[in-house]
């Protein structure tokens, strides 16, 4: 369980300076609340011999004798002020230390979690929750922190103090600093049994916390359809009911890890009880002195704080492992789409399907079944068919957000696999069929195609995909912020800025998936015409339901249950009178 940390070892070993330099300070810690316990030691054995000796010569204890007395007492008092200011200091830059690194790591984990999910392909997102992906980066993270922050700087100081103070009562007497001890063997024997509960409670924890994000999450991102169907009610329950089982979880782990702290103050009190006892038996026979006494005593102090923050180590390790398997089988998850060659030579734009199927993971319905066609450099080609035909795949195929099941795919005859993905997907514009717009300006939106767009080129796609008017209309116009998702925009304007979005980028291949699904007859027609300019030189795949495409095109493929059931020019698919005539007329007539 413990050993999932081990993956955080080449941060620590990254920082390494950070916390030999923070060990230094807890070693100079230590030395500095030792030395104050020798000091007490030393006064008390003063202030004795100096009563026993005036007792034994029955001499009266003047004012001289007073003042020695004061003086050395006095610098007894300064020196322990002394070194509590050093402890202080060196207790501060140790803490700011460790603390400074287990950010820093804490930073790097987060960047290179976020890093690793856009590395994963969409099939990892299709059967993982929003709520989970964000769980792992933000409470996961912050769980593990608390093993290279504070369990560090507790576990540490409990180490380090043990290694120094523990030979030093030896030395001073055997028999004193076992009694003295003992009783922490009773919580090393706990520690060992709860720890594996807490193990597996923080685990499931973590896991009902993704429950409950994903939850939420879905609640605010459909909060419009919840209203509308007033079903606000029954998904406060649903919360509830997922929060009520994640509270008592949360007690139950709570309980069993408040155990520690009582049964550490426990043992504690009961070592320095023996130390009273056992160090009186010492002094009558003569072994130590009464100063020693105290001397063990202030130990037990010292060692009081540290053996109850063995409680809190075992609880942040047991916490950080248990989030930190969680951030582990995330980070083994690999993209099987990877690159052959990482072919970086421009594309020119002929595509060629040869006996393309394809199986959306965990399905069983093939959705492209030995599809075959050529797309030459230039050329335009229609896709059209019904809805679950299979044409949004050939655009997911392409950009190759998924990997062909069977068959090959070539861009300029080479083997699509070859072409470093990066650079490939850089070359195609692509407008989906579910617009996604960022919670940013238009301006911003639009540029994501090509962040370094001149003004020109901006407005140009503008223009081309019919936004002119509609931008006029807001106060902010291109620097206008809009809603979360594009929230604050009807769907034909989220549409015209994504197709703007692709345009900008002046592809060698264009693809667009359905872009006229959401924009009425008036901007279709603008679009359309736009589109007449934008596809000479280009190599164009629209993807569409509608026929008004088909006489924009070179040829046609149509799909049904996908399958390529015909193909041919606009007037070769009306005259053969088949599935197109069909869908022709019955567009024609609606």
């Amino acid at each position: 369980m413990v050993s999932e940390l081990t993956y955080l070892n080449k941060y620590l070993r990254r920082y390494k300076y950070h916390f030999l330099l923070g060990i230094a300070f807890i070693i100079g810690t230590h030395i500095f609340s030792i030395i104050p316990a020798r000091l007490t030691k030393d006064a008390f054995n003063l202030i004795k011999t100096t009563l026993d000796y005036y007792s034994i010569h029955d001499t009266r204890f003047d004012q001289v004798a007073f003042k020695a007395l004061f003086h050395g007492l006095a610098l007894y008092s300064s020196l322990i002020l002394l070194m509590a200011f050093l402890k202080f200091f060196c207790s501060f830059l140790m803490r700011y230390i460790i603390m400074s690194a287990a950010n820093k790591i804490e930073n790097e984990l987060k960047n290179e979690i976020y890093d690793h999910y856009q590395s994963l392909p969409i099939s990892f997102y299709e059967r993982t929750s929003t709520g989970n992906l964000m769980t792992l980066v933000g409470e996961d993270v912050n769980k593990v922190k608390l093993y290279v922050g504070l369990s560090m700087v507790f576990g540490l100081n409990v180490l380090i103090l043990s290694l120094i103070l523990i030979p030093y009562m030896l030395h001073i007497n055997a028999k004193l600093t076992f009694y003295s001890l003992l009783p922490l063997s009773i919580l090393a024997v706990s520690t060992y049994y709860i720890k594996h509960y807490l193990y597996d409670r923080s685990e499931k924890l973590q896991t009902q916390l993704a429950v409950l994000n994903t939850l939420a999450q879905e609640t605010f991102s459909g909060i419009s359809v919840l209203q509308a169907f007033s079903r606000e009610g029954s998904f406060i329950q649903k919360f509830s009911r997922a929060y009520e089982s994640y509270k008592q979880d949360a007690l139950r782990f709570a309980r069993a890890n408040a155990i520690f702290t009582p049964l550490a103050i426990g043992t504690n009190s009961l070592g320095i009880i023996l130390t009273v006892f056992v160090g009186g038996q010492e002094v009558m026979q003569g072994n130590i002195t009464i100063g020693h006494i105290a001397e063990f005593i202030t130990y037990m102090h010292l060692l009081t704080w540290p053996v109850i923050t063995i409680s809190l180590v075992v609880s942040y390790v047991q916490k950080s492992a248990a989030s930190q398997k969680r951030i582990n089988l995330l980070l083994q998850e690999k993209n099987p789409i990877i690159s052959t060659q990482h072919l970086t030579a421009p594309i020119q734009g002929k595509v060629s399907f040869q006996e393309v199927s394809f199986t959306y993971p965990h399905t069983t319905t093939k959705v492209l079944d030995h599809i075959s066609f050529t797309v030459h450099t230039g050329e335009s080609l229609a896709i059209i068919g019904a809805t679950g035909s299979g044409k949004s795949t050939i655009a997911s195929l392409l950009t190759r957000l998924y990997e062909v099941n069977t068959g090959s795919i070539q861009i300029d005859d080479q083997p699509i696999q070859a072409y470093d993905i990066t650079f490939l997907r850089d070359q195609i514009g692509y407008v989906p069929q579910e617009v996604f717009l960022f919670q940013d300006s238009i301006h911003n939106n639009i540029t994501l195609g090509k962040q370094d767009a001149t003004q020109a080129q901006v407005e140009q796609a503008i223009q081309s995909a019919g936004l002119q008017e509609t931008i006029q209309q807001f106060p902010d116009q291109l620097n206008t912020v809009i809603g979360e998702r594009g929230v604050t925009l009807s769907g034909g304007q989220k549409q015209r800025i994504a197709i703007a979005r692709a345009f900008i980028r002046q592809p060698r291949l264009l693809i667009l998936d359905d872009f006229l699904s959401a924009v009425d007859v008036h901007t279709e027609y603008t679009l359309l015409k736009s589109l007449q300019q934008m596809m000479p030189g280009k190599t164009t795949l629209i993807i569409s339901h509608r026929i008004s495409v088909g006489t924009l095109v070179d040829k046609i493929i149509v799909l049904e249950a996908g399958k390529i059931v015909e193909q041919g020019t606009h007037q070769q698919l009306l005259d053969a009178k088949g599935l197109y005539d069909k869908l022709y007329k019955q567009q024609k007539v609606s």
